[in-house]
């Protein structure tokens, strides 16, 4: 039994890191992939914060586990996942581990204390609830509102795409988390290394708002000289389902930005990414000092991407641009020699490999349904019948509906929106995805191979969308009042 460490941060762009070549300064995870396996195909199951840490936690897609949409968050009904759904924390627990969980949860009042966690944030979201319309007051205007009222508490900026922030840096997240787990491993290196460890440490940034203290906004103007917009920043999205370019929240309205702002936004965001990064380097630190780097599996991902302007978008939304579908993967495992791995690998892979590393057996009445990738890890080769393939689901946004299945192998692209228009693309030729070729003759072949194939799989996996089409409601319904949004 070995320990492991699992790094969890969330909105990480799956190309922000130094030692990809971008110009993001990241020296820790910087270190951390040149000692362990890259994996630069991995995808998450749901760009959306709660339904993707469900996936990641039960390895099981989102109809098995009950988790659909954000908790807690808008118009959402989303309860929190069950306590009998069986997650990595639980089994941990059950089988010996000493268990530590720190920072962002966002799965609602049934959190890691309740799962048997020895080491947890205590009460974290115990006051979480879904929308109700005779209690909850929540509009679109109150989300612009309430960013309204976060820009008078800052030095300068724009809630909640930048700003310098009064507070100082070590009372920013990810700091008090970071160092609740340094100060886990440390207790655990005192008294309790009678049985291993099993520490996740979840990072809330580099997530917006990107509000960062001094020294990092002192880095975001450095960075800001050296800024290249994307180059599908001016997309209206044309083409593509209307939801695409509609604001649903008041972070999806990029109305107020320019193309000079932009450059403020993604500088900002890159030095949130770099502020993460030193935070994370502490972690990594400790496992070093207590000498705990050869009897310790690391674990670094995130649990989606961010558009940082791509598309013109800020944040994320109910879509599958690579963007926001592809997410970093980095594996460290004792006495393995570092790799580049290609391998098409999803974040219920992920859950499943956590769930490996503690040698917890899928039980008959939840069976999981990611693959381990521990055989992957210290070598480039994948094995021959490891299919090139990713898929993706997505159910509802903050309480509105959207319902949309994703496919993708090595150059195309292909998504079912059965409330709009579907989309496909050819990556190779249009690699910014500015282009939806859904419907073009030359491709229809293509096309509908690649849906047969989605199809196919939902079917195998007990999803039932194709069954429920006659009673979709309209894309962007607000579930709970059964209204047009927002």
């Amino acid at each position: 039994m070995q320990n492991t460490l699992f790094i969890l941060t969330d909105q990480w762009p799956a190309w922000a890191f130094g030692f990809l070549g971008a110009d993001i300064p990241t020296p820790n995870i910087d270190r951390l992939s040149s000692q362990g396996t890259v994996f630069t195909n991995a995808f998450t199951s749901c760009p959306l914060c709660t339904p993707a840490r469900g996936t990641l936690l039960t390895a099981r897609w989102p109809h098995q586990n009950g988790v659909y949409d954000n908790q807690s968050v808008g118009y959402s009904l989303q309860e929190s996942m069950p306590l009998d759904q069986k997650t990595w924390i639980d089994e941990a627990v059950r089988l010996g581990y000493h268990v530590g969980y720190y920072g962002k949860w966002h799965l609602g009042h049934i959190n890691p204390e309740k799962r048997g966690a020895h080491g947890f944030d205590p009460n974290i979201e115990t006051r979480s609830k879904p929308y109700h319309p005779q209690t909850n007051d929540h509009t679109y205007e109150k989300t612009v509102s309430s960013y309204a009222n976060q820009t008078k508490n800052l030095i300068k900026g724009r809630a909640p795409f930048w700003g310098d922030s009064p507070q100082k840096k070590e009372n920013i997240q990810p700091f008090p988390a970071i160092n609740k787990g340094v100060k886990f491993l440390e207790t655990w290196a005192q008294s309790h290394q009678n049985k291993p460890f099993f520490l996740t440490v979840s990072s809330a940034p580099p997530h917006f708002p990107h509000h960062l203290p001094e020294e990092y906004v002192k880095l975001a103007q450095e960075l800001r000289t050296r800024v290249e917009l994307p180059t599908n920043l001016n997309d209206n999205c044309e083409g593509r389902p209307y939801f695409h370019s509609t604001p649903w929240w008041g972070c999806m309205d990029t109305s107020p930005l320019d193309e000079e702002e932009w450059k403020t936004v993604i500088a900002y965001s890159h030095a949130h990414i770099t502020m993460v990064d030193e935070a994370i380097g502490r972690i990594l630190d400790a496992i070093d000092r207590l000498n705990l780097a050869d009897t310790t599996t690391v674990v670094f991902t995130s649990d989606h991407g961010d558009m940082e302007g791509a598309h013109n978008r800020f944040d994320k939304g109910a879509y599958f641009y690579e963007e926001v579908w592809r997410i970093p993967l980095i594996i460290r495992a004792p006495n393995t020699p570092s790799a580049t791995q290609n391998a098409y690998v999803s974040l219920l892979d992920i859950g499943e490999t956590l769930f490996s590393l503690i040698r917890a057996e899928s039980s008959p009445d939840q069976p999981r349904e990611g693959r381990n990738l521990l055989p992957l890890v210290g070598t480039q080769i994948r094995p021959s019948d490891w299919p090139q393939i990713a898929h993706g689901t997505y159910y509802r946004y903050n309480g509105y509906s959207f319902e949309v299945r994703a496919i993708r192998n090595e150059r195309y692209k292909y998504v079912w929106n059965p409330q709009d228009i579907d989309e496909f693309y050819d990556l190779q030729t249009d690699p910014h995805e500015m282009k939806n070729l859904s419907g073009h003759p030359h491709i229809s072949t293509t096309e509908n191979d690649l849906r047969d194939q989605l199809m196919t799989w939902l079917h195998s996996i007990g999803d039932d969308l194709p069954n429920r089409l006659d009673t979709l409601l309209p894309a962007g319904t607000i579930i709970a009042t059964n209204k047009r949004g927002p």
